[in-house]
């Protein structure tokens, strides 16, 4: 299984994956596969919730297809903008790219509100979910808004993504809280 980035028009995400899915699905289609479009929970002061793109403008497409020719045929739907790296040379995601947007999508397709703590140094740590021993680096913290903005190294540039936190307590009252959760889920 291979994932390769495929960078859309912003805004033309769910567009592009409406007219583009039901291609690889074709059974007559020479590549299958499926298109996932990354989201973000945010949280305003008010408490409203609502999704943003994780990184705008940018689909990924996991296939077992590793001959990079067959993907071209995508590059005729309305919002493609380029394969990335490079058009010219399609290659799929590697190493440390292919390993950030698989433990995103271990989550799903949306990132949920991260749950974290602030240690006696006021560092943040976060709990659980795709950022938990996270490597990259934390940049802002802004408490009053509960936003946090992290930088990662994706696709040979810096990006900054920025996720709404919740803060929780304790570390063990957070996988106590969250054990029992679980259990009434399974009721």
């Amino acid at each position: 299984m291979v994932i390769y980035c495929i960078s859309v028009r912003t805004g033309l995400e769910e567009k592009y994956i409406n007219s583009v899915q039901p291609v690889l699905n074709d059974s007559e289609s020479s590549i299958h596969g499926t298109l996932y479009f990354l989201r973000k929970r945010m949280r305003l002061k008010t408490g409203k919730e609502y999704f943003d793109p994780f990184f705008p403008g940018y689909l990924f497409l996991k296939t077992e297809e590793e001959d990079p020719s067959k993907l071209r045929c995508l590059s005729k739907y309305s919002g493609f903008l380029r394969f990335l790296p490079s058009t010219t040379d399609i290659q799929p995601l590697l190493a440390s790219d292919l390993q950030i947007v698989t433990s995103l999508l271990k989550f799903g397709t949306t990132v949920d509100i991260v749950p974290v703590t602030f240690d006696e140094n006021d560092r943040i740590v976060i709990l659980d979910g795709p950022f938990k021993d996270f490597s990259g680096k934390v940049i802002a913290v802004n408490k009053r808004n509960k936003r946090l903005n992290i930088q990662l190294d994706f696709m040979n540039g810096m990006r900054v993504v920025g996720l709404t936190y919740e803060e929780v307590a304790k570390f063990p009252e957070f996988l106590e809280s969250r054990d029992s959760e679980m259990q009434q889920e399974k009721l």
